[in-house]
């Protein structure tokens, strides 16, 4: 799965990355740590409006969600969506039809169990500081406030050989969208050109290491990245 991300980068590595702009810079927040159940705002570019950078909030909330209360209990269990179901459960098959996005991160971080100890693994793209995830998204309406929420959720796949190692205890990772690839990701309209899209990437291309057990504590972190420092072995 895929429950923390790092996204610290500036504006303008961004916005030269990714060919978009951001609506609002101003409201952008880097995090050097960051948790999807703290729902945080964070940058992402719609197949809608692929020129623009917004910024979304983490947990997909489904537009026939009925009220807030029953759109809160809901996105904290659509914060990730399987490749293997994304087309059959109702929360992501609309979704994964029309509303594909890309998010834009640092790195990611999962845990590999050893024994009783969960040891966290920053897992970076190398030789690139930024790289994008494939994910969903959705805009909601809350009918009491009139408000619209627009909210996203990360697609994973199966683990590569890296990720196996780093995240040996459930065997995941999230999709990742090579560069080439992220306006097939956000336009195609055939399932038979997005199911490939979600393959693990391919061996070679990532890095991990281990670092502090601190971040296990920490849901939102804009200011320490010593958090990221390693204390082991580079792994790629």
């Amino acid at each position: 799965m895929c429950f923390t991300v790092s996204i610290f980068a500036s504006t303008h590595v961004i916005e030269t990355d990714t060919g978009s702009i951001f609506d609002h810079p101003e409201d952008y927040t880097p995090f050097f740590h960051v948790s999807a159940f703290t729902h945080a705002s964070l940058p992402f570019i719609t197949g809608a409006q692929p020129e623009h950078i917004g910024l979304l909030q983490w947990g997909l909330i489904p537009r026939w969600t009925k009220d807030e209360a029953a759109a809160k209990e809901l996105r904290q269990m659509t914060l990730n969506a399987r490749r293997e179901t994304v087309y059959d459960k109702p929360s992501f098959r609309d979704a994964i039809v029309k509303r594909r996005g890309l998010l834009p991160v640092n790195a990611f971080v999962e845990w590999r169990q050893d024994g009783k100890i969960k040891q966290p693994h920053l897992v970076r793209l190398r030789g690139s500081e930024l790289f994008t995830l494939g994910c969903i998204w959705e805009e909601w309406t809350n009918k009491i406030s009139g408000e619209q929420q627009q909210t996203f959720s990360i697609v994973t796949t199966d683990a590569n050989n890296l990720m196996s190692y780093v995240h040996n205890a459930k065997q995941r990772m999230p999709v990742i969208i090579p560069r080439d690839m992220r306006q097939a990701w956000l336009h195609a309209e055939d399932r038979e050109i997005v199911e490939p899209l979600m393959r693990p990437l391919e061996d070679g291309l990532l890095e991990a290491y281990p670092i502090t057990r601190e971040v296990s504590r920490i849901k939102m972190n804009t200011t320490e990245s010593e958090l990221l420092e390693p204390v082991g072995d580079v792994r790629t």
